[in-house]
């Protein structure tokens, strides 16, 4: 499905995806008692540092 997709479409579906699993994380962590209610926005951020990481050394790899 995703070779379907042009470039910059891919690329927002993939940073969407990220912010949705750093959101999940969160709200995961925060309903464990894993911290307060800040641990939701820095999951959420967490993860899409992470995803931006990762997507830049998959577009240097390639």
């Amino acid at each position: 499905m995703l070779e379907s997709l042009s470039d910059p479409m891919r690329s927002l579906l993939s940073r969407v995806a990220f912010l949705a699993v750093g959101a999940l994380l969160g709200l995961g962590l925060y309903a464990l008692g894993a911290g307060g209610a800040l641990v939701v926005p820095l999951a959420v951020v967490g993860t899409l540092v992470i995803g931006e990481l990762y997507l830049f050394a998959a577009a240097e790899a390639a």
